[in-house]
């Protein structure tokens, strides 16, 4: 009897670089860390993966003298978030979570998690080998906390989002001389 060997696809299934992603849940844990007002995990499904990845926003926000809020980078970071994925929840001057008719979320995490989760991979995201502070830490994969549509134009602004990022510095990418050495 003749030996069965399946086709084999010539292109490599890579889980770095632009990756379809859908959203299996939110965590909130700004309560698990002092530095951070806004904690939140994402964990994704990765499409043609059995292994999950997380994407993660958090950050503190700038608040005045009478600690209301003004702003703060993590600010911009959560909004591009809930813009893509259509939610309409925020933060008031005062810190405390609401939907868009002005009623309190007691939990973000419950919210997003009874909305927002998905079935498929709605959603393309960014996964790569962040390089290390200091030659010899571990390498790990990092997933840039932006989502985009998972069509041809969302792909496409991932690119060039993603172009600009390495371009300024914010994203700096591990090459063979930061993987450990056998």
């Amino acid at each position: 009897m003749a030996i069965f060997k399946p086709e084999m696809s010539s292109a490599p299934i890579l889980f770095l670089g632009p990756i379809e992603v859908g959203i299996v849940g939110f965590q909130d844990k700004s309560k698990d860390f002092d530095w951070a007002d806004i904690f939140i995990q994402l964990e994704l499904s990765v499409k043609n993966s059995e292994y999950s990845n997380r994407m993660t926003i958090c950050g503190q926000l700038e608040k005045d003298a009478e600690g209301k809020i003004k702003g703060g980078s993590v600010l911009k970071r959560m909004y591009n978030l809930f813009d893509m994925l259509g939610c309409k929840a925020g933060l008031t001057i005062d810190g405390k979570w609401e939907d868009d008719e002005g009623n309190a979320i007691d939990s973000i995490s419950d919210y997003l998690n009874k909305s927002f989760k998905t079935d498929s991979e709605e959603y393309v995201a960014y996964a790569y080998k962040k390089k290390p502070k200091k030659l010899g830490d571990k390498v790990y994969t990092e997933v840039y906390p932006k989502l985009f549509l998972n069509t041809p134009g969302g792909k496409a602004q991932c690119d060039k989002d993603i172009a600009w990022l390495k371009s300024k510095g914010v994203i700096q990418e591990a090459d063979a001389s930061d993987m450990p050495q056998k």
